[in-house]
């Protein structure tokens, strides 16, 4: 008996019984599932929050006040090592060799000074600003999470890194957040005394 008719026959009933009822088996075709949303992107403009964010204006300010005095004197000096520079170049045929030679050694002596008070003046403001400026860096970044969940944002790229990298080259009207974003800060986190804006 070839294979197909043993296989035909163990499928009947047995003699004298009846049919296997079986389940009513029906197909229906899964419905469409719709495709998923695109993510939500979004532009932020981080180097704006330093005159849009009042918190962190405040601090920027309290910063530059702290070492206004220093960066004043630092200028003072610039501005004398010029006009040194400019009168020894004025006076070059003019001045006997003994003197030129104090002069300059004086001009080098100044430059010397002022590059250590710049170099100084710079780590001082850096260990400053991260004291001042973190925790309210800190701070900014958990609201900006919090503001994108609430508006379903899935990426939120700052458009001055974006930029900087050479990766942006178009931003459709109503992408960036920037001024939204930091009219919300505000009203969150009110300062007790707004700073001034310069």
């Amino acid at each position: 008996m070839p294979l197909f008719a043993c296989l035909a026959l163990s499928l009947l009933p047995p003699v004298g019984g009846s049919l296997p009822v079986s389940p009513a088996i029906t197909t229906e075709p899964p419905a469409p599932q719709a495709a998923p949303a695109p993510p939500r992107i979004a532009v932020v403009n981080t180097q704006a929050f330093g005159e849009l964010i009042n918190e962190y204006r405040q601090q920027v300010v309290t910063l530059q006040t702290e070492f206004r005095p220093t960066l004043d004197a630092i200028q003072r000096l610039g501005a004398e090592i010029q006009a040194e520079e400019d009168a020894l170049q004025r006076l070059a045929d003019q001045l006997a060799p003994d003197v030129r030679l104090k002069r300059i050694d004086d001009l080098e002596r100044k430059k010397k000074d002022f590059k250590r008070r710049q170099e100084d003046l710079n780590e001082a403001v850096e260990k400053r600003a991260a004291i001042l400026l973190n925790p309210v860096r800190e701070k900014i970044s958990k609201a900006l999470e919090a503001y994108a969940k609430e508006r379903g944002i899935h990426i939120l790229l700052d458009v001055v890194t974006a930029a900087e990298a050479g990766g942006l080259v178009y931003l459709a009207p109503g992408m960036d957040i920037t001024e939204d974003f930091a009219a919300r800060y505000n009203q969150n986190n009110p300062v007790t005394k707004p700073a001034a804006s310069r």
